[in-house]
C-alpha cells in the first residue's frame, strides 16, 4: 500500500499530465533540496488490524481524515494561531501572546523569559509555576519558541514542558508536573480541543496501547514552504510514541521504521551491513546527512518502501517509539504556499497523579 508515490526532479514533463487527470502533486522541497515531486495515490484509512500490525513494526500508521470536521470546528482558535506564529516570526514575543491568551487563567503565575537563548535555534523560553491562590502547585513548566532550523527556513515551533533546564531535565519530570504542562498548553490553545476531543482517535489509541496514556510534551508546528525537519527520531525514556495532527496547510512526510531505513542504507551503498547502518544512524553520522536529507534518488527509495506520506487538515500519523531500535525515523517537508499548523503530542503511560479530571483526553 502506497500512500503517496514520488516523482523524482528528472522526471518533470509527467506533471501536466498527472494534473490533468487531477491528482495531487506536491513538491518536496527544504532548504533549498530538490527532493522531487509527492503524488497522492491512497487516502484509504488502515484497518484495525492494518494499524496494529504496523504499530508492532514500528512502522508509521498513517490516519487520513481522522480528525472529521474538527479542524473546521476549530477554525477561528487555529486562524489565531497562525497570525501569532507570523508576529513571532516578525520579532513579536511569545511572552506577550502568551499573557493575552492566558489573560482570564488565575492558575499560572509568570516566572521569567529568556531571550535570545544558548542554543541559536532556540527564540524564546517563558517559565510558569501553577498555583492555587499563594500555593505553589507545580513548578518549572515552560513554552519555548523555537526555529526547527536556523536560517532560510521560516518554520517555528512551540513546546511545552517541565523540568530546571529546557533540554534534559524534563525527562524527570513528574506526571503531577505533566499534568500542568498539558493544562498550561491547552489553556492557551484551544485548538488542542481538535486532537483532545477526538473520539476516533481515542478509540484507535486505546487499541494501540492497551493501556492507559496521557498525550504529553504537546509541540505546536508551524511548518513554512521550504522548510521543516531533517531525518530523526523521538525515542526518548517512557514515551511510547508520537500522535501528530495536522490542523492546517499540508506536510510530507518520508517515515520508515529504522531497522528498514538501515537495510536501504546498506541496498543503495551507504553503509556496509545493517549493523554499521545503525551505528550511523546512532551517532548521526555526518556523512549519510546528505543522503537522507538532500538527495532525490534515496527519497524515490523510502517512497518505493512505503514511506512517503501527505497529511492534509485533519490527518493524523502515529509514530511508534517501542525502543531505540524499534522506532520509527521520519522527516517533515513544509507543503504549499503558507506556513500551515499542526500538532505533535508525545504518547506516556498515565498513572493516578496526572491530575487532568477535565481532560477529555485522561484515558
Amino acid at each position: 500500500m502506497f500512500a503517496a508515490r514520488h516523482l523524482h526532479p528528472t522526471a518533470t514533463e509527467l506533471l501536466p499530465a498527472l494534473r490533468r487527470r487531477r491528482r495531487e502533486v506536491w513538491p518536496l522541497r527544504r532548504r533549498g533540496a530538490d527532493l522531487g515531486h509527492a503524488v497522492v495515490v491512497d487516502r484509504t484509512p488502515p484497518t484495525p488490524r492494518e494499524a496494529a500490525q504496523r504499530w508492532r513494526a514500528a512502522a508509521a500508521v498513517f490516519l487520513p481524515g481522522m480528525l472529521g470536521d474538527r479542524p473546521r470546528q476549530f477554525a477561528a482558535p487555529i486562524a489565531s494561531s497562525l497570525a501569532m506564529f507570523e508576529r513571532l516570526r516578525r520579532g513579536g514575543a511569545l511572552i506577550d501572546e502568551l499573557t493575552q491568551r492566558l489573560a482570564s487563567d488565575n492558575r499560572f503565575a509568570y516566572v521569567g523569559r529568556t531571550r535570545p537563548c544558548p542554543d541559536p535555534r532556540d527564540v524564546e523560553f517563558v517559565v510558569v509555576e501553577a498555583v492555587d491562590g499563594d500555593e505553589v502547585v507545580a513548578p518549572n513548566l515552560w513554552a519555548k519558541l523555537a526555529m526547527i532550523a536556523p536560517g532560510r527556513d521560516r518554520s517555528l515551533r512551540i513546546r511545552f514542558a517541565a523540568g530546571t533546564d529546557q533540554y534534559e531535565q524534563w525527562m524527570a519530570t513528574t506526571s503531577l508536573q505533566a499534568g500542568w504542562v498539558d493544562v498550561f498548553a491547552r489553556s492557551a490553545f484551544r485548538e488542542c480541543d481538535a486532537v483532545l476531543g477526538c473520539r476516533a482517535l481515542r478509540r484507535t489509541l486505546d487499541a494501540l496501547l492497551q493501556r492507559p496514556h496521557r498525550l504529553s510534551e504537546r509541540i505546536l508546528y508551524n511548518n513554512a514552504p521550504d522548510g521543516g525537519a531533517v531525518f530523526h527520531h523521538d525515542a526518548e525514556p517512557g514515551q511510547l510514541g508520537v500522535v501528530f495532527s495536522q490542523l492546517q496547510g499540508r506536510t510530507g512526510w518520508l517515515a520508515l521504521p529504522k531497522l528498514r531505513l538501515a537495510d536501504l542504507l546498506v541496498r543503495a551503498g551507504h553503509a556496509k551491513d545493517r549493523r554499521r547502518a545503525l551505528l550511523a544512524l546512532d551517532d548521526n553520522d555526518e556523512r549519510l546527512l546528505p543522503v537522507l536529507n538532500r538527495d532525490a534518488d534515496f527519497t524515490a527509495l523510502v517512497a518505493a518502501h512505503g514511506g512517503l506520506f501527505v497529511l492534509e487538515a485533519g490527518d493524523c500519523i502515529l509514530l511508534p517509539s517501542h525502543s531505540i531500535e524499534q522506532v520509527t525515523w521520519h522527516s517533515v517537508i513544509g507543503l504549499g504556499d503558507e506556513p500551515s499548523l499542526a500538532h505533535s503530542y508525545g504518547l506516556f503511560p498515565a498513572d493516578g497523579d496526572y491530575p487532568l479530571a477535565g481532560d477529555p483526553f485522561r484515558r
